[in-house]
């Protein structure tokens, strides 16, 4: 079982870049400042992360970000596309699910102003699903993206091959 990178393909990315740039704007980014104090005191408005200002959402987050960048790590290394599949599956749902989280608290954030890391919160969290939709939509086909498969008509004139049977729908052959 080893890493191949050849098997990450555009919806993986978008779900792994979404995952950081979730990471970094949980952790590095302003998401919401608390009220001003008067301009007498000369203090700053208080600043909080998101990881400070988010106490239950913020889980929800960090199992998105996990799963964006284990549906990488997953679909490099595995041969077979079940695992990776399944992967695509929960990043979508939880990158869906944080989107949801996070567009509740761009609406409803009482007693605070917001700040730029929870609009690019959002724009990551929607990325992270974003992403693990095309990675399994991708997943679905074996022949990658379902849209460029070529359908080609069959010629009704042109008969079957020899030794080919049609078959019932129990699966036997016909006589």
């Amino acid at each position: 079982m080893g890493f191949d990178a050849g098997r990450i393909h555009r919806g993986e990315l978008i779900a792994a870049g979404g995952g950081v740039l979730l990471l970094a704007a949980l952790f590095f980014l302003p998401w919401f400042a608390a009220g001003r104090p008067p301009a007498s005191t000369g203090v700053p408005p208080v600043s909080l992360d998101g990881w400070q200002a988010l106490t239950t959402i913020r889980w929800f987050l960090v199992l998105a970000i996990a799963a964006s960048l284990a549906l990488v790590l997953l679909t490099a290394s595995q041969q077979a596309p079940a695992i990776p599949a399944a992967a695509s599956m929960i990043t979508c749902v939880l990158g869906i699910l944080a989107t949801v989280l996070v567009a509740f608290r761009v609406i409803h954030h009482p007693g605070l102003s917001a700040r730029s890391g929870l609009f690019v919160g959002f724009v990551a969290a929607l990325a992270a699903g974003y992403g693990g939709f095309v990675s399994l939509r991708a997943e679905s086909s074996p022949f990658g993206d379902p849209d460029a498969i070529e359908i080609v008509p069959i010629d009704p004139a042109r008969p079957e091959p020899e030794g080919r049977a049609e078959s019932t729908s129990a699966g036997r052959t016909a006589p």
